[in-house]
């Protein structure tokens, strides 16, 4: 009985990367259990922790050293290789352009949790923008760029304060409508967690985004710091084993100097400060639809940008008191899932449609899959995905736009309007992904 209650516990240790002294301390309450249950003595359990010890010491895992004060680590990551076909006309143009391309990425991620609420992480992945982990195979098989995507540092005060510093995963419930989930941001972020019955909840999530560092010696005013801040309240409120999910927020920008923090805010550099952003996002889960681990979600995001007459008409020739405000974002999409998502045969399907008006959202965030990262452009995304094995899936993604309104063109005469110069686009992405 003694040997298999030790090769038991043995099995589960060798499956989890920790210290060999923090393996005899997890190992302790089922121990104690074969003590009290009278399968082993106080002596033989003394004998087996250190038995257990010792054995994990010698195999790959136990011989990673960590400090004292690790108490867990993960390390995760996956691997993608996309097809992509994509094809666009832009203003003042005739010929369509298409482009099919072959691409890959690579995320590798380490995330610690430390003694007394301490957390940190890392991670990294290939990239060919400091915003996306999107390579294109190409320049004669050179090896491509790693970037650090993710650096962190958390403090949970309590079960209810959470802090976090650095660079980060992005802290808001949002879809892709305006954060593009390759997005990290960096700056600050905080959350406290109220508490109700059962699971239900109520979270204020606040981040503080550095966008751009300017020069202060040199540019007195001008040159203070580019801060986006954004805060949140997120509900959450459960059913039975259906869920709901309201998300209202505000997201403003601290003053106009973002300059050209990214390519696609080039044409609203002064302008920045003329954001001042009311979200709504949120979901309706119905669980263990036609069967058992099957499901269905509704949801929506929406983004108004009360500057968004100021923002348009000092950029764009467009007359917002005659064609609107420019002001209004707004996505709805559904959803099916046939199991979780993470087992073998597993599958999902969802659509959405979305309609991102000229001044509704700050190009430097939204999605630039959807329309190629430019507003006026409204049109619909279809995503697949099947689970060949647990750890793999295929996945496909089909995204099409069209302009909202034609002819746009900066008052400075330029006949490339940038973040409104498409007519039409279309992408479709066929994805391999192994998760480790």
């Amino acid at each position: 009985m003694r040997n298999i209650a030790k090769t038991g516990l043995a099995l589960c240790g060798g499956l989890a990367l920790t210290a060999a002294s923090a393996l005899a301390q997890d190992s302790g309450p089922l121990i104690d259990l074969l003590v009290k249950k009278g399968v082993v003595s106080d002596q033989e359990a003394e004998e087996l922790r250190a038995e257990l010890t010792q054995e994990y010491a010698k195999t790959s895992a136990g011989k990673l050293s960590l400090g004292s004060s690790v108490q867990s680590f993960k390390l995760s990551g996956d691997v993608r290789i996309r097809h992509q076909m994509e094809t666009k006309q832009t203003t003042g143009k005739t010929a369509t352009d298409e482009r099919t391309r072959e691409r890959f990425r690579f995320r590798l991620n380490g995330d610690a949790v430390l003694a007394k609420g301490w957390t940190t992480g890392f991670a990294f992945e290939t990239a060919n923008a400091a915003d996306s982990g999107n390579q294109t195979f190409t320049n004669s098989n050179d090896d491509y760029n790693i970037y650090l995507a993710r650096a962190y540092v958390g403090y949970a005060y309590n079960d209810n304060l959470n802090l976090t510093l650095g660079k980060f995963k992005n802290p808001l419930y949002t879809t892709d409508l305006a954060w593009d989930g390759d997005i990290n941001p960096q700056g600050l972020t905080e959350t406290y967690t109220f508490r109700f019955d059962g699971k239900d909840k109520l979270e204020v999530r606040a981040l503080q985004n550095i966008m751009q560092d300017n020069d202060e010696k040199n540019w007195g005013d001008a040159g203070n710091d580019a801060w986006l801040f954004a805060q949140q309240l997120v509900y959450t409120k459960f059913f039975g084993a259906n869920s709901l999910i309201l998300a209202p927020g505000l997201t403003t920008y601290s003053n106009a100097n973002l300059g050209t923090a990214m390519t696609n805010e080039t044409p609203f550099a002064g302008t920045s400060s003329k954001l001042t952003m009311l979200t709504f996002a949120g979901e309706y889960n119905f669980a263990n639809i036609a069967g058992s681990g099957n499901g269905i979600k509704v949801y929506f995001d929406s983004s108004y940008n009360f500057d968004a007459s100021s923002r348009v008409s000092q950029v764009y020739n467009v007359n917002t008191a005659t064609h609107g405000k420019e002001a209004f974002a707004w996505l709805l999409g559904v959803g099916y899932n046939h199991g979780s998502g993470k087992a073998q045969g597993d599958y999902s399907v969802k659509v959405d449609y979305r309609r991102s008006a000229l001044g509704a959202l700050d190009p430097n965030t939204s999605d630039s899959d959807f329309g190629f990262g430019n507003l006026n452009q409204e049109g619909f995304k279809i995503g697949a995905s099947y689970n060949i094995v647990d750890f793999a899936s295929l996945n496909l993604s089909y995204f099409y736009t069209t302009a909202i309104k034609d002819n746009l063109f900066q008052k400075d005469g330029k006949t490339t309007p940038t973040v409104a110069k498409l007519d039409h686009s279309q992408i479709l992405q066929a994805d391999l992904v192994v998760k480790f």
